[in-house]
C-alpha cells in the first residue's frame, strides 16, 4: 500500500497584497483629508484678511500658495504688504513671508518674514527701511480665531531712514529684541487686558549719541494693562482716550533701562481719567541720569523742564542700588496730572489728550 504525498498548499497573494493595498488607502485618504483641510484653511485665511480690511489692516501678497503636504501647512507669500487705516497710516512691505502650522495644531502658527522691509508714513511721505537676520512670528488663537498669544524675536535689526533717493541714514539697531504678549480674561465680566513683555539688547542710536547718550542701551519690560482688547489701528490719541473710557490701568511689575553711564526703573500702576490727566504712583530709581537728561535737553530731544524736575527728585530721594549701581530711590504720585512727591507738589504732567 502506497501512501500518498499531501497536496501542495495553494499560495494566497491576497495576504501579500493585503498590506500594500492598506496603506495606499490611507495615503489616498490621508491625501484627500489633507486637501480638504487645505481648502478649509484657504477659506479661513480669506475670512481672516476680510476681519482685518475690516479692522484698518489690509494684507496682500503678489502671489500665495498653501503647500506643506503631508504633515503642515505652509502658506508662502511673496511681496507681503500690509497698509494701515483709521490711525496713523502705513504701508509696509517686505520681500517674503513664510507661516507654518502643523495639521495637528493649525492654531498654532510660526511665521518668517524676510529682509528688508519698507516703511512709509502715508501722512508724511517719510520713508523707513528695515532689514534684519531673522524675524519670527508665533501666534497661538482659540476655536474661533481670536488670538490668545503673540511672539516676536528679531535678531540684528536695523532701522535707516531713507530721505528721497539720496543715501539711507541709520536711526537704530540692535541685538535682539523681542516681545510677548498674552491675552488676559477680564475678571467679573471686563474687557480683556494683555500681559506683556518687552526686551532690547545691545541697541545704538546715531542720533542718540550725537546727544550725548551712547549706547549701547538694554530695556526690559514687563507689565499687564487692563481693557485693552480693542486692537484696530488709530492715533495715540484715540487709543488713550478709548482705553480711559474703559477703564484701563497699566499695572507695572519692572521696567529697567541701562546704559553705560546711567540706568533707571520703575514699577507701580497708572491710569488716565476722562480728562486725560494721568494718576497712579511710581516707586522709581535712578543712577547717573541727570547727566544724560542735560545733553538731551542741550540738543532738543527732550523739554528743559524736565532736568530740574529730575534733579529735585534726586536730591529728595534715598541712596538705593539701581541696577547694581549707587543711585537714588523715591517714590512719586499722579493726582490728576499733579506730579507728587509725598505730599508736596512737583510739576505738571499736560493732559495725555
Amino acid at each position: 500500500m502506497t501512501v500518498s504525498e499531501p497536496a501542495p498548499r495553494r499560495r494566497r497573494p491576497w495576504i501579500i497584497a493585503l498590506p500594500l493595498v492598506l496603506l495606499l488607502l490611507i495615503a489616498a485618504g490621508w491625501s484627500g483629508l489633507w486637501v480638504y483641510a487645505a481648502r478649509t484653511a484657504d477659506g479661513e485665511i480669506d475670512a481672516w484678511l476680510a476681519r482685518e480690511k475690516l479692522l484698518g489692516r489690509e494684507w496682500s501678497c503678489s502671489e500665495r500658495a498653501l503647500e506643506g503636504f503631508p504633515f503642515r501647512f505652509e502658506l508662502m507669500c511673496r511681496d507681503p504688504v500690509l497698509v494701515t487705516k483709521g490711525g496713523d497710516s502705513f504701508r509696509i512691505s517686505a520681500a517674503g513671508a513664510r507661516a507654518v502650522a502643523q495639521i495637528w495644531d493649525p492654531s498654532h502658527i510660526v511665521a518668517e518674514f524676510a529682509s528688508p522691509a519698507r516703511i512709509e508714513d502715508q501722512v508724511t511721505g517719510q520713508v523707513y527701511t528695515a532689514s534684519w537676520s531673522l524675524l519670527q512670528m508665533s501666534g497661538i488663537g482659540n476655536s474661533t480665531g481670536q488670538p490668545q498669544r503673540l511672539d516676536i524675536v528679531v535678531n540684528n535689526p536695523l532701522v535707516e531712514q531713507a530721505p528721497g533717493n539720496a543715501a539711507t541714514n541709520p536711526m537704530f539697531s540692535a541685538k535682539q529684541l523681542e516681545a510677548h504678549a498674552r491675552r488676559r480674561p477680564g475678571e467679573n465680566g471686563a474687557r480683556d487686558g494683555i500681559d506683556f513683555a518687552f526686551s532690547l539688547a545691545g541697541a545704538e542710536s546715531p542720533m542718540m549719541a550725537g546727544a550725548g547718550s551712547s549706547g549701547p542701551v538694554d530695556v526690559a519690560l514687563q507689565m499687564t494693562v487692563t481693557a485693552a482688547d480693542d486692537l484696530r489701528p488709530m492715533s495715540v490719541k484715540d487709543r488713550l482716550r478709548a482705553w480711559a473710557m474703559s477703564g484701563g490701568v497699566v499695572q507695572l511689575q519692572g521696567f529697567a533701562v541701562t546704559t553705560p553711564k546711567a540706568a533707571a526703573n520703575a514699577t507701580g500702576a497708572l491710569l488716565v481719567d476722562a480728562q486725560g490727566r494721568l494718576n497712579g504712583q511710581l516707586a522709581l530709581g535712578f543712577s547717573g541720569i541727570e547727566e544724560v537728561l542735560r545733553n538731551l535737553s542741550k540738543t532738543g530731544f527732550i523739554s528743559p523742564e524736565i532736568v530740574p524736575i529730575v534733579g529735585a527728585l534726586a536730591m529728595a530721594g534715598k541712596p538705593g542700588e539701581v541696577a547694581g549701581r549707587k543711585g537714588v530711590t523715591f517714590n512719586i504720585n499722579f493726582d490728576q496730572g499733579a506730579l507728587k512727591l509725598g505730599k508736596i507738589p512737583v510739576g505738571i504732567v499736560p493732559p495725555l489728550f
